[in-house]
């Protein structure tokens, strides 16, 4: 079957929804690991005042300050930065670039360079097959749910590791290991 007689019967045959439903479905899929990204963002700052009011009265010795501050910074912050990585980038069209659409025109999602005005982008969409449209789109946006999945997995195992080395470096203050 063509992709002509595809296009003719997709509203008839399946009710012009299920292709937009699978692209809906994907797309609420990006836009809750920004939500989930940016709630274990501000949890991961909460929990950290509490581990470090609780681990700051140990005191560190000064000729392992400047180590203590390094390695503070890349076990405090990166967890931030990695959960913020998660927002980015915003549209599958910076992960999927090494994809070949082919005949897409791109006319579900509007880029000014392809269409500069109303009158190109009204043509554009007059002769776009919408079911190529959308199996685009369905591609793209899956792409970008499969890298805000990797991103904020990583910032997960991050952030737990980094409570780990934080209690770990609690405890060889408390034991005496990083006495003055």
């Amino acid at each position: 079957m063509t992709s002509e007689n595809l296009t003719a019967r997709f509203h008839e045959q399946l009710g012009g929804d299920a292709l937009l439903s699978v692209l809906s479905e994907a797309q609420d899929t990006v836009r809750s690991y920004d939500n989930k990204a940016q709630i274990m963002g501000v949890g991961y700052i909460l929990a950290l005042q509490v581990v470090l009011r609780s681990g700051a009265q140990v005191p560190v010795p000064i000729d392992q300050a400047g180590l203590y501050v390094f390695a503070g910074w890349a076990i405090l912050v990166l967890p931030i930065i990695m959960f913020a990585l998660v927002l980015y980038p915003s549209h599958a069209n910076k992960v999927s670039r090494k994809r070949d659409f082919g005949a897409c025109a791109g006319a579900m999602y509007f880029d000014p360079r392809r269409s500069p005005d109303v009158d190109a982008y009204v043509r554009t969409v007059a002769g776009a097959d919408w079911v190529r449209e959308t199996a685009c789109e369905i591609i793209k946006v899956s792409d970008i749910r499969d890298k805000k999945r990797t991103r904020f997995l990583r910032a997960l195992y991050w952030t737990g590791g980094s409570f780990v080395m934080l209690f770990l470096a609690q405890m060889a203050r408390a034991s005496g290991l990083l006495a003055e």
